[in-house]
């Protein structure tokens, strides 16, 4: 088959699912309605549980997840505060500049977002994102046109690898003193599961199928492609509500306190109080025993207020960083619902159960695999899942000789970060940036979804036989 045959195969496929969610998916807020009564429905038919012990579950896990959801928020908008800092978009704009073709375009943009992915999962959303942005703009300057709605997803597909990546949230907790389940396996240092061999050759081969992918799906030049003018993609630059001005004029006309805020020596200095601290903390620890979720967030805090220069720039771009994560900060209370129904009705026990009643040595990463992914389409959260499901993770893994727990959490990892790509949670704040609708660009992902799931697959496959 030729290079121009495959482009034609996987062009067609691309669109056909794009066709398919913009016909069918619902809106995001809707689909977690939509999610929550198929999740009560299912607890009701599936396990032992009425209809109002299903309702108090949701109750019940409503409000529960109010902790991780400030944890998981602020790591969002500290992320995107750094994303969104003067050097970040500099250098954002320089790269932007360098593809010449609708296929460098999209190589360049999943290259990006393989790397902030890696990096950090609340950086990733905002960071690809602005890079697609830029790149649309470069593109159309250039006279270059680029599918838009491609461009966007492959942005959003910068998430996929985040789970085995230096924020995954499962191997920072158990990497973490006293976390839940230290009783049972200790503390597993991140050596042993992010910087694990079999974690990097199979997250090498989920960055490769990503950015050979999402380039092959372009529709040929005046074939299908959705563009967007650069002024609508400049719009999407201007971070100041009328409201946002007339507070930022009230803060200028006070004198002293607005020297403050404008002041370098302030903000900078306060971005070096927090890395002075981390620099004590790693350096009177080992680095790998105590980077974990709030460390992150401290790293985050630390490089946004240096970056910024001024306590103003960053309140400003906060603030934006807290309307682009409005959808999640409502949400994330109703995926807690169903976090709650997945929990205390032991639907989420019973698919870990499953899976591991039919496991072996050979298979039981990849049933840990497809059963995390699983109960990601119900809880799109890492941590949030790891609490849940967990406990019964390790009762499972503990229970079947020559199974590694390391191994299980990459595994778990993996599952978690792969129905992302169809679970459109987590793609809002791409899609604020990137002024889409969640139907533009699902389907596009929705392709990568299979693809990177039968790399993952053979992963945990390799993971259960020894060879990885």
């Amino acid at each position: 088959m030729s290079a121009a045959s495959d482009r034609g195969f996987f062009t067609r496929l691309g669109d056909g699912a794009s066709r398919i969610v913009q016909r069918f998916l619902p809106d995001a807020f809707i689909f977690a309605l939509l999610l929550t009564f198929a999740t009560m429905l299912l607890a009701m038919v599936f396990t032992d549980r009425g209809p109002g012990e299903v309702v108090a579950h949701w109750g019940r896990g409503f409000w529960y997840v109010l902790t991780f959801s400030m944890q998981a928020s602020l790591a969002l908008m500290t992320g995107w505060a750094f994303a969104d800092s003067p050097p970040i978009k500099r250098v954002l704009r320089r790269v932007a500049d360098v593809p010449k073709t609708q296929t460098q375009a999209i190589f360049a943009t999943a290259v990006v977002g393989m790397v902030f992915g890696l990096f950090h999962w609340g950086v990733v959303l905002i960071a690809s994102a602005i890079f697609a942005r830029e790149v649309g703009i470069a593109m159309q300057q250039k006279g270059v046109d680029v599918h838009y709605p491609l461009l966007v997803a492959t942005a959003y597909a910068g998430l996929l690898p985040w789970h085995q990546g230096l924020s995954g949230a499962a191997p920072l907790l158990v990497a973490t003193p006293d976390h839940f389940l230290v009783d049972q396996i200790g503390v597993i240092p991140v050596s042993q599961t992010i910087f694990s061999t079999a974690n990097l050759v199979i997250v090498a081969g989920v960055v490769l199928v990503t950015v050979v992918l999402m380039p092959l799906m372009a529709p040929d030049e005046g074939e299908d492609l959705i563009t967007v003018p650069e002024e609508q993609l400049r719009k999407a630059e201007q971070p100041v509500t009328d409201g946002g001005a007339a507070a930022l004029n009230r803060l200028r006309e006070a004198g002293w306190k607005s020297a403050l805020l404008d002041s370098k020596a302030v903000c900078v200095s306060l971005g070096v109080l927090i890395w002075v601290y981390l620099g004590y903390l790693f350096a009177t620890n080992d680095f790998m025993s105590v980077f974990n979720l709030n460390v992150f967030i401290s790293v985050m805090f630390g490089l946004g207020f240096i970056f910024h220069m001024t306590l103003r720039s960053y309140i400003d771009v906060f603030r934006d960083a807290i309307e682009g994560a409005s959808q999640i900060l409502i949400q994330f209370q109703f995926y807690g619902g169903i976090m709650g129904i997945m929990a205390w009705s032991g639907l989420a026990t019973l698919i870990a159960q499953t899976a591991a009643q039919y496991s072996t040595e050979t298979t039981w990463y990849l049933a840990a695999f497809l059963s995390a992914g699983t109960v990601n389409f119900f809880v799109p959260s890492g941590g949030g899942q790891w609490v849940v499901t967990g406990n019964v993770m390790i009762n499972a893994a503990q229970g079947i000789e020559g199974v590694a727990i390391d191994k299980t959490v990459v595994a778990f990892a993996m599952g978690d970060q792969w129905t992302n790509m169809i679970q459109p949670f987590w793609a809002l704040p791409v899609l604020g940036i990137a002024g889409l609708s969640i139907r533009d660009m699902m389907g596009y992902v929705g392709v990568l979804f299979v693809f990177s799931g039968i790399v993952m697959g053979i992963g945990a496959l390799l993971m259960g036989t020894g060879v990885l």
